[in-house]
């Protein structure tokens, strides 16, 4: 008798048709009963669960966690990492700007120095006119008519 009236509520408790008192009913049987063991673990599992079931503590305030000095001391962090990338940027773009004018004033150097180059070229030609003097040996005539 209490076999298959414990085989019922099983079959109610599974397909979730078994009420409060029911269900009451079913564990009190199976702490009864040997022949379902299975089930008798399981509902007894449950109700061990239950007892250790986390208690309901107090939720801490979000407006506690941080103390005005906390809140200031992270404002000034964010503005003082703020104001050193923003120096480090300019700082970049300084040294990019003077790498630039470098570079300009190379250039105007070169171009000068090819201009000079190229308005010497007569000069080197005016360089040859003394070996006319080497080649004819014109001093020695000159001393030679003295």
């Amino acid at each position: 008798m209490m076999e298959e009236e414990i085989k019922a509520l099983l079959a109610r408790y599974y397909d979730g048709e078994t009420s409060l008192e029911e269900e009451g009913r079913l564990k009190e049987l199976l702490r009864q009963s040997t022949a379902f063991e299975d089930e008798r673990m399981f509902v007894l599992g449950l109700e061990e669960m239950v007892l250790n079931a986390p208690s309901h503590k107090a939720v801490p305030r979000a407006g506690k966690g941080l103390g005005a000095w906390q809140k200031v001391a992270a404002i000034a962090v964010v503005f003082l990492a703020l104001g050193w990338l923003f120096f480090e940027q300019q700082k970049r773009m300084q040294e990019e700007e003077a790498y630039r004018q470098v570079v300009e004033a190379l250039a105007l150097i070169q171009k000068n120095m090819e201009k000079g180059r190229a308005s010497m070229k007569p000069l080197e030609d005016i360089r040859y006119l003394g070996a006319t003097n080497e080649l004819f040996n014109i001093k020695e005539i000159k001393e030679e008519e003295k």
